[in-house]
């Protein structure tokens, strides 16, 4: 009977040990030249982000409450083939839509602490990169975690960037 009773205590202490993971809203930002019709995350419908805008929160996903590192999404889109608002978007598949292009990336979360989560920031790229930030703040808030790689760029606003980032590097060697 000993043995039930520390069992069963066992089990009851460890079963509290189990965090229970944070439900948070996803905003989508786009950075680049193509309109974002259709985003998921994790297989869950998230909203879009047109060129040019961005923040709306359209889903939700869940998260770790302590971060663990290597915590993933795997983000899906859907973006205009052509570049916004050019004479490429005349272009029309077999039903009259403008032509798609399908992505996926698997991304990872940056560093969070779950206190101060407010919402997944999904920030899509030039190059059909992106980056997942679970934060509270805005981008222009000088601690946002995107500072670390992008410095004020994403903090200007939500613009294409195509011609800002990636920053191409000169080519040294021989001179022409």
């Amino acid at each position: 009977m000993k043995q039930y009773i520390i069992l069963f205590i066992s089990i009851i202490l460890l079963s509290g040990c189990k965090e229970e993971p944070i439900g948070v809203p996803v905003s989508a930002f786009n950075f680049t030249e193509h309109d974002i019709n259709s985003v998921w995350v994790n297989g869950k419908w998230a909203g879009l982000a047109r060129t040019n805008e961005g923040g709306g929160s359209a889903g939700w996903v869940t998260l770790p409450r302590t971060y663990k590192p290597g915590t993933t999404v795997t983000v899906d889109w859907e973006r205009n083939a052509c570049v916004h608002a050019t004479i490429d978007c005349n272009k029309r598949d077999k039903n009259g839509a403008i032509i798609q292009v399908s992505k996926r990336k698997i991304v990872q979360v940056h560093q969070y602490n779950s206190t101060t989560v407010a919402e997944l920031q999904l920030a899509f790229l030039p190059n059909d990169e992106v980056r997942a930030y679970a934060d509270g703040a805005n981008f222009s808030y000088a601690e946002h975690p995107s500072r670390e790689e992008f410095g004020d760029l994403l903090a200007i606003g939500t613009r294409p960037i195509e011609n800002q980032w990636p920053v191409k590097r000169k080519k040294t060697g021989a001179s022409e």
